[in-house]
């Protein structure tokens, strides 16, 4: 089996290739937050004053269930529709990380929500009223690959800890 990252041709259908497209160049240059968590276990709202991103993990969703994809997106990137059907896909893809493998990462990131729109800043959002939120409701990105020469980030929404999502 080669290992080699799949062509823009081939049509990714598990898990295994889906993972040989994971590139985190980008957040190889960012700067975590100073005053997080080695682990990821980073799951309570609070200010942060230093660097681009928390490192955190997702709480897994208890009993995920598949609903649907967009067959038009997964082909756009190269995906195979079969591969929501690997199980490890689905694993990591409803929260649950540590499914994760060689060279995925089994930690996510967070970057505080934007309190910013088109220059105006919006500090009343943030709990803190500051501007300096975490955990306010930001997607949690688990994945960094690129797909057919392209650079995507893929992110879950919910993944957050007992209905307080971060």
């Amino acid at each position: 089996m080669s290992l080699s990252k799949p062509s823009a041709q081939q049509s990714i259908s598990t898990f295994d290739e889906f993972v040989r497209l994971a590139d985190y160049s980008l957040m190889d240059t960012l700067n975590a937050d100073p005053d997080a968590t080695g682990d990821g276990d980073d799951h309570r709202a609070r200010q942060v004053f230093s660097g681009h991103f928390v490192p955190v993990t997702p709480t897994p969703l208890p009993e995920p269930e598949y609903v649907t994809h967009s067959s038009t997106f997964f082909n756009e990137l190269g995906l195979s529709d079969e591969l929501v059907n690997d199980a490890k896909f689905c694993q990591v893809f409803s929260g649950d990380i540590s499914a994760a493998q060689e060279p995925m990462r089994k930690i996510g990131w967070a970057t505080g929500y934007a309190l910013s729109i088109y220059g105006t800043e919006y500090t009343h959002q943030c709990p803190f009223g500051t501007g300096n939120g975490y955990g306010d409701g930001r997607a949690i990105s688990v994945f960094e690959g690129v797909f057919n020469g392209q650079r995507w980030e893929m992110q879950l929404k919910g993944g957050g800890t007992q209905g307080k999502r971060i």
